[in-house]
Order: structure tokens, then C-alpha cells, then sequence
């Protein structure tokens, strides 16, 4: 099945897990916060608090699954602006939960180049990117991001310590629902690419058995 014919089977089925899966969602989210509230009047058990943070978490998660797969199915319009990409990219960084043990390393290098971007989408890029970095990593250690300037443009490369990009899905690795991870769709790499081509930036990686490198190109304003 070509790309072409797969988008709109890819529609209908966000569409349909979209509208099916997110209301029962929303009845279990409001189930743990009366039960929270209900429970908390008198002081949590330890225990219990445990439990209850793992259901909001999963919920949160569940539904950033079901975002990704609904904003991958949908046409993407850019609300483009002049920016300063040193600023955007450190804002970005500096919103990013690392997980426990983990950092982020950021050299700031584009001098001022302005670039025509959706601050939104480029802030999303950036997330995806460290996401990745830190999996690769196990959730630990420096992920190191620096931001540069050629001829053409501006870009934002992300360095992992990991062991660098499976064979197997090197060359469908932006593909949507190319993963070898256990958890997650596959879609975050797929919907940066989308993300930035609306902008007319692109995203690349080179891989290695001591970590890989993803870079983010975007043209100057």
C-alpha cells in the first residue's frame, strides 16, 4: 500500500480512536480526581497515592498517544513568524521535563539568524528529539543539543550516548509506526519531519555504535 493510499486509512482510524477511546479517558480521569478529593479529606495512604499517580499518568499518556495520531492524520497549516532561533530552541530546552538522572547539555550557536518557523511545531520538534535522545540512553546521562548556522540556514542537532539506530529501520526510521521500542507508536520522528516540512525545514540523523545524531534544518527568514 502506497503512502498516498495509507493516509486516509491512517485518518479514519485516528478519527474512530480518537472519538472511542478519549471519553472513556475522560470517565476514568474524573473517576481518580473524585476518588483523590474523596480520599484526600482524610490524608492519602502512601500506597494509594502511588496508584493514583500511575492512573493520571497513563491517562496522560494514552492521550498524547491519541494527539499524536490525530495531528499525524491531519493536514498541518504553519502559523509562520519571524524568529530568533537561539531563543526558541533555549525556550524549548529550558520547558523539557528530562527524566530522573538525566540532562540536557545546550550550546547555543545561531548568533541571532532569524528563521521563518512555527514557534509551536518548532517547539514540538525539539521535544521529539530529546525524547528520543533520552530513550536511547535508557533515561539517563547528558543528551548534548547545539545550535549552528550555514549558508542556507539554521539547525539544532541532538547527540545521544546510546547504541545508535537499529539496522533494521534505518531506512524507514520516519516512516509513521516504525519503532523497536516496546512502548509508543512510532510516530514522533514521523510527525517532526511533518511538522518541520510545513515550514520547509527537515530533519536527518547519522548513526553509529556509540550514539546517533539528529539535526533539525530550518532556512533563515
Amino acid at each position: 500500500m502506497s503512502d498516498s493510499d495509507q493516509l486516509p486509512l491512517i485518518r479514519r482510524i485516528a478519527s474512530v480512536v480518537g472519538h472511542e477511546l478519549r471519553n472513556p479517558l475522560a470517565v476514568i480521569n474524573n473517576s481518580a480526581y473524585f476518588v483523590r478529593a474523596k480520599l484526600g479529606q482524610t490524608g492519602l495512604d502512601p500506597k494509594v497515592e502511588k496508584h493514583l499517580k500511575i492512573i493520571e499518568s497513563e491517562i496522560a499518556r494514552a492521550d498524547g498517544l491519541i494527539g499524536d495520531m490525530l495531528t499525524y492524520s491531519r493536514a498541518y497549516e504553519p502559523q509562520l513568524e519571524n524568529k530568533d532561533f537561539d531563543e526558541e530552541v533555549k525556550a524549548a530546552v529550558a520547558a523539557y521535563a528530562a527524566p530522573v538522572g538525566g540532562k540536557v547539555e545546550l550550546k547555543l550557536g545561531a548568533k541571532g539568524a532569524s528563521v521563518r518557523a512555527d514557534a509551536k511545531a518548532l517547539a514540538l520538534s525539539v521535544k521529539r528529539l530529546l525524547d528520543n535522545a533520552f530513550s536511547a540512553q535508557e533515561d539517563k546521562g547528558t543528551v548534548k543539543a547545539a545550535t549552528g548556522t550555514d549558508k542556507s540556514g539554521v539547525f539544532l542537532t541532538v547527540t545521544d550516548s546510546g547504541t545508535g539506530v537499529d539496522a533494521k529501520v534505518k531506512d524507514s526510521l520516519f516512516e509513521p509506526f516504525v519503532t523497536t521500542k516496546p512502548r509508543g507508536l512510532g510516530l514522533g520522528l514521523s510527525l517532526t519531519r511533518k511538522l518541520l516540512g510545513a515550514a520547509g525545514g527537515e530533519v536527518s540523523f547519522q548513526s553509529g555504535p556509540k550514539g546517533s545524531t539528529f539535526k533539525i534544518f530550518l532556512p533563515k527568514a
